[in-house]
């Protein structure tokens, strides 16, 4: 891959050529100050007739010159410098949105071309180096660079001056972190995922660093594949933090079937999935849970106390009451598969606790299932509002909650954290 060097130009020539020297690029782009006098102006110094060093000195009262001024070759002659390169002159030398503007652009170019890039903020005005310093580290495909050597003071650098690469993966983790925790606080946790493991291929770590990285990618995976119903998934990975997410352990173990529960725990889940779609504003992927939520119900009921299996009903015809009435339902294959509201029709056609509910609450239920029947995700055209969601939300909580505690189970919500 070529390289590209993105330089700040300012009054010292000297690091400049180092860095030029190191890191041997294939193109460099010189953000300098616009002018023809060296003395004023970091432009010349780049590729003009000389670069002034040390100034003319005169004796104030003879008049007697006391330093004569110091001429050297410019940047691109003393480093021997064959290649291409491009000059960005910078106006005002501390207009910080001239100098984002214009650094911004550079590196959108030497991006755009493929280059490999190192930005070097040795040179330069203050907001000059402050501008490239931060593009530069925050961007995880730019290598930044200081020219430096050993101090004896605070004024300026003794002796020879080496280009080193800036160790910043400390400082860009934590912007990641940052990022990575506002979309967990929205549930957002594949979207986290994706963000960590995307920037942990690109950011150079120490060993430290790494290890907090695998962590939390590994517990972020865990807890998008819960947020996909991937249970066993998030099982493998959460078992290992029983310390920091021992209720979430619990509670995935009931869910799992792996420990004592109620059977209905995939219902509860599903329910805290909706809420979580509902805070995102995804009010149609919303409903669509509520509606499985209310079916799964039913079936886990079905299934449960009477072993009856609803997308094959025409096995259980001798558990019926009124098999003449199923089979009707049958297909060409001679098989009968049943929905939500003939789920509960045959609970209470077996005098079920949920049958019974349900036969009271029957068309309060049919009008909230409009809500989903009529959205894009099921047989309609029509957008969820946040209204219809939570209408549909509390009839489903109220509904199960009256349910269950007719049938003496214990509800139990569990919403996924905010923090990870």
């Amino acid at each position: 891959m070529a390289k590209a060097l993105i330089i700040t130009v300012g009054g010292s020539d000297t690091p400049i050529v180092e860095a030029i020297k190191q890191h041997r690029p294939d193109f460099i782009y010189f953000i300098c100050t616009e002018g023809n006098d060296p003395t004023k102006a970091s432009s010349p110094t780049v590729d003009g007739q000389v670069v002034i060093g040390k100034p003319k000195i005169k004796c104030p009262c003879c008049n007697k010159i006391i330093q004569e001024q110091e001429t050297r070759e410019n940047i691109i002659k003393q480093a021997g410098y064959s290649g291409d390169y491009k000059k960005i002159e910078i106006q005002g030398p501390d207009n910080y949105n001239e100098i984002y503007e214009k650094t911004k652009a550079v590196i959108d170019e030497a991006k755009s071309k493929g280059y490999e890039i190192i930005a070097d903020f040795t040179g330069g005005t203050k907001t000059m180096t402050a501008v490239l310093a931060m593009l530069s580290v925050l961007d995880f495909d730019i290598k930044p660079s200081l020219t430096t050597g050993k101090r004896t003071d605070t004024v300026r650098v003794a002796g020879d001056s080496i280009p080193v690469l800036l160790n910043v993966s400390q400082v860009r983790f934590e912007k990641i972190l940052e990022v990575v925790g506002i979309l967990v606080s929205n549930y957002l946790y594949n979207s986290a995922y994706t963000v960590l493991k995307q920037a942990a291929t690109k950011i150079i770590m120490d060993e430290k660093i790494k290890q907090q990285a695998i962590e939390r990618t590994l517990l972020l995976r865990a807890f998008s594949c819960w947020d996909s119903f991937d249970y066993k998934g998030a099982y493998d990975e959460i078992r290992n933090h029983s310390v920091e997410f021992g209720n979430y352990l619990e509670y995935l173990l009931k869910i799992l079937n792996m420990t004592k529960n109620t059977g209905y725990e995939p219902v509860f889940d599903l329910i805290m999935n909706a809420e979580r779609q509902a805070h995102n504003g995804f009010f149609d992927n919303a409903v669509a849970r509520l509606y499985r939520a209310l079916e799964l119900f039913a079936q886990i009921r079905l299934k449960k106390e009477y072993c009856i299996d609803t997308s094959a009903l025409e096995k259980s015809m001798n558990k019926l009451k009124n098999p003449e009435r199923w089979e009707k339902k049958k297909n060409e294959k001679g098989e009968i598969k049943i929905g939500l509201q003939d789920d509960y029709e045959l609970l209470f056609e077996l005098e079920d606790f949920f049958g019974t509910i349900y036969n009271q609450q029957k068309e309060k239920l049919q009008n909230i299932l409009q809500v989903r029947n009529f959205s894009k995700l099921a047989h309609g055209d029509q957008p969820v509002s946040e209204e219809n969601w939570k209408n549909m939300l509390e009839f489903t909580k109220s509904f199960i909650k009256e349910c269950c505690d007719n049938a003496k189970i214990k509800v139990e919500y569990l919403q996924l954290p905010t923090k990870i």
